[in-house]
């Protein structure tokens, strides 16, 4: 009973307290809520009271699903659902109105951000290919200072990791979360391919103490926290690959109103995964490598328990005229053929099935007539895409997540996107000031 007293004294101190006039007013508001322990509907329906009308619906749901990140997040995103039902449950809003509101809150990223691209801005679901993140970065044997990383935050910089001894981080900033972030890092790493699930993932320590989470480094490179528009890198860790195989380096990060975060704890799917990946901006692929050979051998998997269709797309940049393509699969159940290059910006598609828990290699071969490797200035983007037919257990839902719903409409297929890897002509990503 005297718990419950110092709950509802704690609650009409805080609902009593000054009017909202602002956003700003708005999200510290909501976050002295947050940190008092209030549930989130306690706490929308305090600050809708003490608000002006100048604050509006839709302003609560965005910066309640921010704050309340951990509340709103299931299994594998931010659900929106949750967001509205407890919309209408503290502020007595229709189901319409409470859904619209949510859904526009959960478009936008608002927390710890990385990008999955270089033009990445933390839309949700994520724009365009989100294994190609330029927050990841490798330096090789050679550590950096965080910030350097901060100061040239646009340069893609990626040194091929060498067998032993490498140094990687990640950077990240606070995207429209008006206060201050504490922020903590984890990177893996997996072999090279498509739709790696989880339990596929070698969590990397850091360098100092062989710590599983990591510092975010402000510009002083002390560790810090980020406030509305701050930039900060990770302190660095240690990525020892065993061979000269490709990998792949993904980076999870976590602050005190995300914590549920934890990519390893998300059980293998199809689903999940493209899910998990495409609606966290917390959360950053790199799957970028020059060919060193002819010949690469990336993994490919079939994470659920069915036969399920796939598709093979390569957009060809720059790739010379004559030159050949083709993908191969050691069992012949993804063959390509040998196609040859026509155009320079050549589009090439392979459709293929794949039985339950399927795990294997595809061989992907790049050559000129003379078997040359790609040029400098040559890429190839290879994408694998989840083909989801009317009927499947998926095909509502993936159009729904995925605003296709005009697909639905006319009956077609919905394409869901496993992973990306860009094979480039060479290593080209440089740093500003960093020695050779």
């Amino acid at each position: 009973m005297e718990t419950l007293v110092k709950e509802q004294s704690k609650n009409e101190i805080l609902a009593t307290s000054t009017e909202i006039r602002t956003i700003t007013d708005l999200w510290n508001a909501t976050i002295e809520y947050y940190k008092e322990g209030l549930y989130d509907t306690d706490a929308m329906y305090n600050v809708y009271r003490r608000s002006t009308p100048r604050i509006t619906f839709q302003d609560i749901a965005n910066v309640f699903s921010g704050v309340y990140a951990d509340t709103y997040w299931n299994v594998v995103k931010m659900d929106a659902s949750i967001l509205s039902k407890h919309m209408v449950q503290a502020l007595g809003l229709s189901d319409n109105q409470a859904t619209l509101y949510a859904n526009n809150a959960m478009r936008q990223w608002r927390g710890a951000f990385s990008r999955n691209n270089i033009s990445d801005t933390g839309s949700i679901p994520s724009q365009g290919a989100y294994t190609q993140s330029i927050d990841i970065v490798c330096n090789q044997d050679a550590p950096l200072i965080p910030a350097q990383l901060i100061e040239n935050w646009n340069n893609e910089f990626w040194k091929t990791p060498t067998v032993g001894k490498n140094y990687i981080y990640v950077r990240v900033q606070n995207k429209d979360f008006v206060g201050d972030l504490a922020i903590k890092a984890q990177m893996f790493y997996t072999t090279g391919g498509f739709n790696q699930p989880p339990s596929s993932w070698i969590q990397c320590l850091t360098v100092d103490g062989d710590k599983q989470e990591g510092d975010i480094l402000l510009l002083d490179n002390k560790p810090g926290v980020l406030n509305l528009g701050d930039r900060g890198a990770s302190e660095a860790f240690y990525f020892n690959p065993k061979s000269t195989n490709h990998v792949c380096v993904i980076a999870a990060m976590r602050d005190e109103y995300f914590v549920k975060n934890d990519p390893l704890g998300i059980s293998g799917s199809n689903w999940n995964s493209t899910v998990w990946i495409t609606h966290n901006g917390a959360a950053v692929w790199h799957n970028v490598n020059p060919q060193v050979n002819a010949n690469t051998e990336l993994r490919i998997f079939n994470q659920d328990g069915t036969n399920e269709k796939f598709i093979l797309n390569a957009q060809c940049r720059n790739v010379p005229v004559g030159y050949t393509i083709s993908f191969e699969s050691k069992d012949k159940l993804i063959n390509s053929g040998e196609i040859t290059i026509k155009k320079d910006s050549q589009f090439i598609q392979t459709e293929f099935a794949l039985p339950g828990y399927y795990e294997g290699d595809v061989d992907v071969k790049i050559e000129g007539p003379n078997g040359e490797l790609l040029p400098q200035n040559a890429a190839v983007e290879l994408t694998m895409l989840w083909k989801l037919p009317k009927g499947h257990d998926f095909y509502t839902k993936a159009a729904e997540t995925f605003d296709a719903l005009d697909l639905v409409r006319n009956e077609r297929s919905v394409l869901t996107s496993l992973g990306s890897y860009t094979i480039t002509g060479q290593e080209n990503y440089t740093l500003k000031g960093q020695e050779n």
